[in-house]
């Protein structure tokens, strides 16, 4: 199979929906229909997740988490 004719992979996919697809490969998405509904899901789920809310922890939930966290001391000597 030449680059044309072959399907794209899931990285080429992720490059068209970046952009970035080489100009060779654009011309197989542009004639393969099983490329185009890959490449459109793609680009669905895409804009589904650039809509959901930015997730940031509270201010003081670093300070929090590292209050529960225990910290044993070595037990014996280690110099050894």
């Amino acid at each position: 199979m030449t680059d044309n004719t072959m399907h794209l992979t899931t990285d080429e996919i992720e490059l068209w929906a970046q952009g970035l697809l080489p100009a060779a490969r654009a011309i197989h998405l542009a004639d393969c229909s099983l490329c185009r509904v890959e490449a459109e899901r793609e680009r669905k789920i895409i804009l589904e997740l650039v809509q959901l809310p930015k997730f940031a922890p509270n201010a003081g939930s670093w300070t929090r988490v590292m209050a529960q966290v225990k910290v044993h001391a070595p037990s014996g000597d280690w110099t050894a």
